[in-house]
């Protein structure tokens, strides 16, 4: 049985559509779910990724968030969605292709799940980053909207979508993740690569905050909240019971590497300059660049949050030490090769 405490219904008994099911949530989520004995059913767009996933035991549904066909086959008989598909920020990606699937792909999904009878809650996952910048306060879930980029944007207007349903009586929660990490994660790994490489010092002066959450915590957030009563209307903050300074998360990714952090840093002039640069290079090649602006952004600004709110509604707290969760990361990475000409 799933860990989750008291629910209106046994999650064994119920259906459960995942949409995002090939990326890292969605896929650690699945496999979450489908260990319980779970009914797991996922919308996926690609055939040999939806293959993948039948082996482990879902029930695969062919088509994108926005095949008004797709979805209503998906949805049928459905007690739970969590609503996971998404597209991280990345340099060259047209704006439109955000706002197609956070945007245009959750409202068709909200409208479907309007026909859909007997459904028990609609969880979806939105980001910590629709509040942009926090400074070194931590923010609640009441604090403005600030995005800061077209990624966060939509993401912020997807949620906009999932409020405006609460009012017409659609059992939905808003989860916000902080920075996750952990086994089948991508997107830091040109992070670790650096600490790994001794190409990171911090930039500037100024202690810079970030809020990570591991993978396996995550998902055991989720899961409460498709299943608490007290979930139902409200936006969770899911990240780590304490923030971390970017430096203690290089620090911690050394300490498993076996190296050390170089002392020093960059002043912010010269890494201002090798982000403009870097956001100069082509689509293709700006991925590889040193530095980008949306890089610097993450690193030279703090993000944390209040998570006192789940704690209260949902009795979660994320169990995962930074040190122990970044330690599995890099045993994942090295596992899958991830980090060959990378080691100290």
């Amino acid at each position: 049985m799933l860990d989750a405490g008291s629910g209106s219904a046994d999650p064994l008994a119920r259906t459960v559509l995942v949409t995002g099911a090939t990326g890292f949530l969605g896929g650690a989520l699945v496999r979450r779910l489908l260990n319980t004995g779970t009914a797991v059913r996922v919308l996926v767009r690609s055939p040999a990724k939806g293959a993948i996933l039948a082996d482990q035991g879902a029930e695969v549904v062919l088509g994108s968030i926005t095949d008004i066909a797709a979805v209503r086959a998906a949805l049928q008989d459905v007690a739970v969605v969590y609503h996971l598909a998404g597209r991280l920020l990345v340099p060259g990606v047209p704006a439109t292709v955000y706002r197609t699937t956070h945007v245009d792909g959750t409202k068709l999904l909200l409208a479907c799940c309007g026909e859909v009878s007997g459904l028990e809650r609609f969880v979806h996952c939105s980001t910590t980053g629709v509040l942009g910048v926090t400074g070194d306060r931590r923010a609640d879930e009441e604090a403005p909207i600030r995005p800061t980029n077209v990624y966060e944007e939509t993401k912020a207007e997807a949620e906009l979508a999932v409020r405006g349903r609460w009012r017409d009586g659609l059992p939905a929660v808003i989860a916000r993740p902080g920075l996750v990490y952990g086994p089948g994660d991508l997107h830091l790994l040109p992070f670790f690569k650096a600490v790994l490489r001794r190409r990171f010092r911090p930039i500037g002066r100024e202690t810079v905050w970030l809020h990570p959450i591991y993978i396996d915590d995550l998902t055991e957030g989720l899961i409460r909240c498709g299943m608490r009563d007290s979930a139902i209307g409200e936006c969770f903050h899911l990240a780590g019971r304490e923030p971390a300074p970017l430096t203690r998360l290089a620090e911690a990714i050394a300490l498993a590497g076996g190296t050390r952090v170089p002392l020093g840093h960059i002043p912010l002039p010269a890494a201002q300059a090798v982000a403009a640069l870097g956001d100069r290079l082509p689509p293709t090649l700006r991925q590889s660049a040193p530095l980008t602006r949306s890089r610097l952004e993450f690193l030279t600004h703090s993000r944390m949050y209040d998570v006192t709110k789940a704690e209260r509604l949902l009795e979660f707290a994320a169990r995962t030490d930074l040190w122990s969760g970044i330690a599995n990361s890099m045993g994942w990475y090295r596992a899958e090769g991830y980090l060959q000409g990378a080691a100290a």
